[in-house]
Parts: structure tokens; C-alpha cells; sequence
């Protein structure tokens, strides 16, 4: 049984469709990216599966969405909490606004769960470890920088030991060094964790997802392994690749690139696709 499963998910709101028949499951310990244009239907998707929606005025859906063989529906508010988390694009916006110091607003979530002090205490001091935020854990959630608020919302949502976590564009904001942070963090989860990252680029999730989808006009038109779906002629027509198979087009045109030779990825395979091309043409 796959942990998340959507079937037929249609989502209207103000007469305009957002999301149209989307049909996925999600196995347990995926690493997925979901990509697409602005205005694709992306957030509304991770609210989606984060179980945030349909309780929207205006809106009208249909369909059908079950988590843990479950209907979202019909899971408790606290257990949902504890299950899903959804990290989205503005940390600020994501900060309790009540804590005054990283390691309290990393306690917040779970404390509210009513589990024991020494348990929450325990949680909190393994995840700000784990997100590098333990030299920060006295300071004041406000005074930090983007890419350490961030961190610290990621913090607060691990600390809730989530079987899956969503990631909406959550370093569109951040300088590249805050971004490679982000994405060493994400990187290094354990496999127990499902994670679910959402973005208008591939540039980032390729770097640790192996299953990827692309959103258009509110569907889910290419399904698939990273060059299944990058090389897709819709998502050509969409979506930016990353540079390293951007070269190997441009190789490709000017007939230098072998017939069959798959593109490269990430920087990696490049080193090793072009020493190969290289050598081939020696």
C-alpha cells in the first residue's frame, strides 16, 4: 500500500480550475519532485497533500485522497499534524510569533501534542542537530537570516516526526549558500522520511530525487525518472534544464554529442559524460 494516494483530485475555486483529474501515489520513503510554471497548481497541490484543503470558501472539488490506506478526512487534526508538515517559500511567515528563542519555537509543535518534557526535550536537541542550529539555539527566531529561519522551520517540522514532508519552493528566497545548506539538510533525511519537494527548476531536487512529475495547467502530464521527465518535449516547453544537459544539447545540435548518449544531470554525470565524449572523439 503506497503512503499517499490520489485519485481523480479536481479542484475548482472562483470558476477557475486549479487542479484537473490528478491521479499519484506516493510510496513510503520516496524522494519526489514536482515541478512546474508559476501558476501550474503546485501550492495547491502541497496543500492538498498536506490535507489543508478543501476547507476553502468558493471552492468546489472532487476526488479522493488517502494517507496510511486512510481517507484525509477522516484523520483527527492532531494526527494530520504529526503524519504531514509543509515547509513553504516565506520562513517568516512560518514562525510561531511566540517563542523567543530557536530551541522553544523548535519545541512548539510537538510540545502542543501533549507528549512528556523529557521526550519533547530529546526531539528538539537530535533535530537541531541534525539541521546544524544547536550554536543557535538561544537566539531569537527574528533576529536570524533567511536561510537560518528556514532551517529552523524545517527543524520545527522534523521535530513533529513527520512520515512525510513537503517542501514548496523553499529556497526561492535564499541566497545559494543558504540554498546548499537546504539541500544538503533535505539530502541527508532519514529514509524513513518521505519527501515531497515542489519547484519551478529541477536545479535543486535533481540533486537527491529520483522520481519527478510535472505539473501544467493544474495536471500531472509527465511521470518518471529525473530523464524521463526533464528531456520530455513538455517539459522542454516549460521548464528550464539544468545547465549540465543544456551543454549537451547545444552538443547535440552542433553534432558532437554520440546518438544514444544519455544528457547529464547534475555536474557529476557531466565530468563523466564529456570525458566520455572526449575520449570517443580522440
Amino acid at each position: 500500500m503506497a503512503l499517499l494516494e490520489i485519485a481523480d483530485l479536481t479542484f475548482e475555486l472562483a470558476g477557475r480550475t486549479i487542479l484537473d483529474g490528478i491521479t499519484l501515489s506516493i510510496e513510503r520513503g520516496e524522494r519526489v519532485a514536482i515541478l512546474g510554471a508559476n501558476g501550474s497548481g503546485k501550492t495547491t497541490l502541497a496543500q492538498w497533500l498536506a490535507g489543508w484543503l478543501p476547507n476553502v470558501d468558493h471552492a468546489a472539488s472532487r476526488g479522493k485522497l488517502t494517507f496510511d490506506g486512510r481517507e484525509w478526512k477522516d484523520w483527527p487534526l492532531p494526527q494530520r499534524a504529526a503524519a504531514v508538515q509543509l515547509v513553504g517559500q516565506l520562513p517568516v511567515q512560518q514562525l510561531s510569533g511566540r517563542e523567543f528563542t530557536v530551541r522553544d519555537e523548535v519545541a512548539f509543535g510537538p510540545g502542543n501534542l501533549g507528549l512528556p518534557v523529557s521526550e519533547v526535550s530529546a526531539t528538539t536537541g537530535e533535530v537541531l542537530e541534525l539541521c546544524e542550529l544547536t550554536h543557535l539555539a538561544g537566539r531569537d527566531p527574528f533576529t536570524l537570516s533567511g536561510g537560518e529561519q528556514q532551517r529552523t522551520v524545517i527543524a520545527s517540522a522534523l521535530a513533529m516526526k513527520p512520515r512525510l514532508l513537503i517542501l514548496d519552493e523553499p529556497v526561492t528566497n535564499l541566497d545559494p549558500s543558504a540554498s546548499e545548506h537546504i539541500v544538503r539538510l533535505v539530502s541527508e533525511l532519514p529514509p524513513d522520511i518521505t519527501v515531497v519537494w515542489l519547484d519551478t527548476s529541477p536545479k535543486i531536487a535533481i540533486e537527491f530525487a529520483r522520481r519527478f512529475l510535472l505539473l501544467r495547467n493544474g495536471k500531472c502530464v509527465v511521470d518518471g525518472s529525473p530523464c524521463q521527465v526533464l528531456l520530455h518535449p513538455e517539459s522542454l516547453a516549460t521548464i528550464t534544464l539544468p545547465p549540465s544537459a543544456q551543454a549537451a544539447r547545444l552538443a547535440a545540435k552542433a553534432g558532437i554529442w554520440p546518438d544514444g548518449l544519455p544528457y547529464p544531470l547534475t555536474l557529476q554525470e557531466a565530468r563523466v559524460r564529456f570525458e566520455q565524449v572526449k575520449h570517443d572523439q580522440s
